[in-house]
């Protein structure tokens, strides 16, 4: 109901509908809220929080922690995917959180080598995140709740985690965190975009032979 009504407002306000949809604690998904979210309202894919721990670790472990969700009653599909680095919550990697709220230490000022240090431990934690799904894409959530009351301090740090991860990767001071990429590029992004990604990786898969239906 509240999906609908939002999407009725913005489509008789603004003309728009939308094509991904973002949510924080469902906590659980039904077979029909699947059928519901693909064809009837239109998503091109489906982001949420919270999952049962022993999916969580199961998925995790087979790299599934994205695909296609096929419930609607035309077999139509919804590209899905869980927030928060494939945890099944949401924000910022540990030890990454640069709110005013968060207790880790911010990478603005920090010297040469500590800021490499942080930069390797960052890099390790995306090793992680890329070996927990499928494809070359992977999201990279910064935000929790009542977060960016001071975006100035998140976006300055922020800029200069993307800034510095990409040098020190190009230029051979940090090794790569997977055997699987030849090459990381990391930036500001949107679900939309990401979902334009996902998709792609997903037809890559099935050109080469290296996925199925299910996975991205």
């Amino acid at each position: 109901d509240q999906t609908t009504l939002g999407h009725q407002f913005l489509l008789k306000e603004l003309g728009v509908v939308p094509k991904v949809g973002w949510q924080i604690d469902p906590f659980g998904h039904s077979a029909t809220q699947g059928g519901l979210l693909t064809s009837s309202v239109g998503f091109d894919a489906l982001y949420f929080g919270r999952i049962h721990y022993v999916d969580l670790q199961n998925r995790q472990a087979a790299a599934e922690c994205e695909g296609l969700w096929k419930s609607a009653p035309d077999n139509s599909s919804v590209f899905w995917g869980l927030t928060g680095s494939y945890s099944g919550n949401y924000g910022a990697p540990d030890g990454f959180c640069f709110d005013a709220l968060c207790a880790d230490d911010p990478l603005v000022g920090l010297e040469k080598d500590a800021l490499k240090e942080r930069i390797r431990l960052f890099t390790n934690a995306l090793g992680v995140q890329a070996n927990r799904t499928k494809g070359r894409n992977i999201m990279i959530t910064m935000g929790m709740d009542f977060q960016y009351s001071q975006a100035r301090k998140n976006f300055q740090n922020l800029d200069l985690l993307i800034d510095s991860t990409q040098q020190l990767l190009d230029n051979g001071e940090i090794k790569l965190w997977s055997d699987r990429f030849d090459k990381v590029n990391i930036f500001y992004s949107t679900p939309e975009r990401y979902t334009h990604c996902k998709y792609a990786d997903l037809v890559n898969a099935k050109t080469s032979g290296e996925g199925s239906a299910r996975n991205k």
